[in-house]
């Protein structure tokens, strides 16, 4: 067949349309495979549905079903659907079969003086031979003598722990030495898969498959969730700490982290998330959450037919209700795009807060930019910290 200039030309057209209409393969990170933790589980598609499982359009939070023609009006009948979201949630999550909650107690493992504050390498007891790694950053001089607290939680980046304390990598990811520099306690944990939890050299996540081969039915998150407490757990057995006044803090990783431990952990009283998530019903790769990562393996079994996921990330959110949530997202972000219907998702939580004459606690920002936390925002989000602290 003679090939024409003309043709040439459409051909390369036609291939160009289809390298931006079709999405470009995300990163897998190595030491997780679907296939592997799937044998490993002997794991099923859970058995739980909801309202919002079999439809694309996402069920607007203050009605109990699409079929429903009465609105939820009040806070009792929130709870209720509240109880639902989390109930079909923890079914995702899974949990650890057997093991114990630990005393509360942590190892020093250093202690460096960086002018206005203390920076102390702790190990933290989590669960056998898996304690969890951490930086205590203390003010040499405390505004009360009890004082508010942040976890801060990291974003996806191999040192974990460091670069949220500004020793390594993107100073623009340095909440807690930020934090600190401003007078508030920080501890600043690894997650699983990441800093002194992976090998030197190694990369998040590399060391996945070896928490399913102890704890086949859990997740990522489910263990984040566990660690997040463990910390918690320590932080009460400091005399300075105000534990009425304990916060979370991330991006990205650290974002959807803080998301998921404030809906199950009840004595966190105050979250901030920058860029963790876009709907499930949205998102271009749903499966960055249960093949290229090892966050939620359970979601695996619906990646073909995201729309018959049992929950998406609106209601997640919600669960925060009533507690002070700031939520920073932008709208060109790389990572988690389709971020356009957040401005509706944002008016819908606002509208569960005001369930509770509360509605004034919710901070929704959607602004344009790409996947960051801009020094601008951070500034708004720490000043919206500190005037929350001061009114618990």
């Amino acid at each position: 067949m003679h090939t024409t200039p003309a043709l040439l030309k459409n051909l390369f057209l036609v291939t160009l349309a289809l390298c931006v209409l079709i999405p470009t393969p995300a990163h897998a990170w190595r030491g997780f495979v679907w296939d592997e933790w799937l044998t490993i589980a002997k794991a099923t598609k859970p058995d739980v549905t909801s309202p919002q499982a079999g439809h694309h359009e996402l069920l607007p939070l203050l009605k109990p079903g699409f079929d429903s023609e009465k609105a939820i009006a009040t806070t009792a009948e929130w709870e209720a659907k509240r109880a639902a979201i989390t109930t079909v949630l923890q079914a995702f999550l899974g949990s650890p079969e057997a093991v114990e909650r630990p005393q509360p107690k942590a190892t020093e493992a250093g202690r460096e003086d960086m002018g206005g504050y203390e920076r102390i390498h702790l190990r933290i007891a989590g669960e056998p031979n898996d304690d969890i790694p951490a930086y205590l950053l203390r003010p040499k001089k405390l505004a009360t003598p009890k004082s508010p607290v942040m976890i801060v939680l990291h974003q996806t980046q191999a040192p974990g722990k460091q670069e949220a304390c500004g020793m390594v990598g993107d100073t623009n990811m340095a909440f807690a030495k930020e934090l600190v520099e401003r007078g508030i306690i920080c501890i600043v944990p690894d997650a699983i898969g990441f800093g002194e939890r992976i090998p030197e050299g190694g990369e998040p996540y590399d060391n996945a498959i070896e928490l399913f081969r102890r704890h086949p039915k859990w997740s990522f998150f489910g263990k984040m969730n566990w660690d997040v407490a463990r910390v918690i757990d320590y932080l009460e057995t400091l005399p300075e700490v105000d534990t009425a006044r304990i916060g979370v803090i991330g991006h990205s990783h650290g974002a959807y982290g803080s998301i998921m431990a404030a809906v199950f952990e009840p004595r966190i009283k105050l979250v901030v998330s920058s860029c963790g998530f876009t709907t499930l019903r949205t998102d271009p790769r749903p499966d960055r959450w249960s093949h290229l990562t090892a966050l939620f393996p359970q979601l695996g079994f619906y990646v073909d037919d995201i729309d018959q996921a049992p929950f998406d990330w609106h209601e997640i959110i919600a669960c925060i209700a009533p507690r002070p949530y700031f939520n920073w997202s932008t709208l060109n972000d790389d990572i988690f795009p389709e971020t356009d219907n957040l401005a509706d998702v944002y008016e819908q939580v606002r509208g569960v807060y005001a369930l509770y004459g509360k509605g004034e606690l919710f901070t929704g920002k959607l602004a344009p930019g790409k996947h960051r936390f801009p020094p601008e925002a951070r500034e708004e989000a720490y000043t919206w910290i500190e005037k929350r602290f001061q009114g618990m």
